[in-house]
């Protein structure tokens, strides 16, 4: 067993990719590192949604073949620490094919981020500028009757994800090289593989969002107390306080809503009235619509 353990856990793989870039929910990059490292085991042995896959992969695969008139099989490549599983390939037409089923459908392929990591690793690897990602929308009760109509098919060519390619090679390497780091040294911790700068950083920034929450709650409890003493003031009648040390506390009572005229221009009504004139000063311009600023977000663990 330890023989087999120590076989899987000697490659990087197609599946290893999305969490070396940190891409993945479901595992961290210091996770895999420690895996990786025999530190750690893996001890994922599947899911309803991983059988879901496996069951669906061939259909999906024979359908492709058959409509699209390709030869894809499927196929391992292994040299040096890389295995690739590749769901499909055609050696005739030097094209790769990855297979998904998710429930996360989108319109735009580049929001398939973790998938297409992964295919542009299988085709680097088997030296193919051509690949087709295949998203098949899982359907609530895992029907396993294939529907055509759930499938999206999505032609990759590489030289149009070049600074994706590379930026996927420059983590490998340096995943490569934490590993070794980590099994030279296996008490290194997961702060050890960040920039001693983003460290620092983000210890000042955790530190002062402590802070933040902890004013937020002191907020929600003093406009509480708040509350409390100015319904006390009102029922008891008491329009002015001072305290022994002189602080002066005063209630200011509510106001009833009123209706009052407030001038508008209606634009809809001039339009319909004087739709030449309102034609006339109609006019456009150009703008620019600035994009949403990026920020970090801090999540802290619950006590």
């Amino acid at each position: 067993m330890q023989d087999v353990k120590k076989e899987r856990y000697r490659y990087i793989g197609g599946s290893d990719i999305p969490i070396i870039m940190g891409l993945s929910h479901f595992k961290t990059r210091y996770d895999l590192l420690l895996e990786k490292a025999q530190l750690k085991d893996d001890d994922f042995e599947g899911n309803d949604f991983t059988e879901y896959g496996n069951a669906m992969e061939y259909k999906i695969r024979d359908y492709v073949n058959l409509v699209f008139h390709m030869n894809f099989q499927e196929d391992k490549l292994e040299h040096d620490d890389i295995r690739c599983h590749f769901d499909g390939i055609d050696k005739d037409v030097k094209m790769i094919l990855e297979i998904k089923t998710t429930s996360q459908i989108y319109q735009n392929v580049n929001d398939y981020g973790v998938y297409l990591v992964q295919l542009l690793f299988y085709m680097m690897n088997a030296n193919y500028e051509k690949g087709m990602l295949a998203i098949y929308h899982r359907p609530e009760d895992f029907d396993e009757n294939f529907n055509e109509e759930r499938l999206q098919l999505y032609t990759i060519d590489l030289n149009d994800y070049k600074d994706l390619c590379y930026e996927i090679m420059e983590e490998v390497e340096q995943f490569r090289i934490d590993l070794q780091k980590l099994k030279e040294n296996p008490l290194m911790t997961e702060e050890d593989f960040v920039e001693n700068s983003v460290v620092s950083l983000a210890h000042e920034v955790i530190k002062l969002e402590k802070q933040l929450q902890a004013y937020k709650e002191l907020t929600k409890k003093y406009d509480d107390f708040k509350a409390k003493l100015k319904q006390a003031m009102e029922e008891n009648d008491v329009k002015k306080w001072e305290t022994p040390n002189g602080t002066l506390i005063t209630l200011i009572k509510d106001t009833e809503d009123k209706e009052i005229n407030e001038l508008f221009f209606d634009e809809l009504k001039f339009a319909l009235e004087n739709q030449e004139l309102h034609d006339k000063y109609m006019t456009s311009r150009k703008v620019v619509k600035k994009g949403k600023k990026g920020y970090v977000k801090i999540t802290l663990k619950e006590d």
